[in-house]
């Protein structure tokens, strides 16, 4: 587990690192900005930049690098595209 940060700074920086791309989606988007809207996504895309944490209990020593491109790559997707992935590996319709 990376030795150099803490587990909450971790989790913080993945979750940021979300936030981020998630507000930075819903502004290059045609959407109409509401606050539930922004305040869904930002939230929403936290989250699934937080989740490549779980990254740590399969490769404990996966450098904070690659543990942000992964972050970056789960929040870019966002749920729809993580469902479909999901549901092709449990071969699920």
């Amino acid at each position: 587990m990376l030795p150099e940060h803490d587990i909450k700074t971790t989790i913080g920086t993945l979750g940021l690192i979300g936030l981020i791309i998630g507000l930075g989606q819903i502004l290059a988007s045609e959407d109409k900005l509401t606050v539930r809207l922004v305040v869904g996504r930002a939230v929403t895309s936290a989250g699934l930049g937080a989740s490549a944490a779980a990254f740590l209990a399969i490769i404990p020593e996966l450098p904070l690098p690659a543990l942000c491109g992964i972050a970056a790559a789960i929040a870019s997707l966002g749920t729809s595209a993580i469902e479909k992935i999901i549901q092709r590996a449990l071969g699920v319709k």
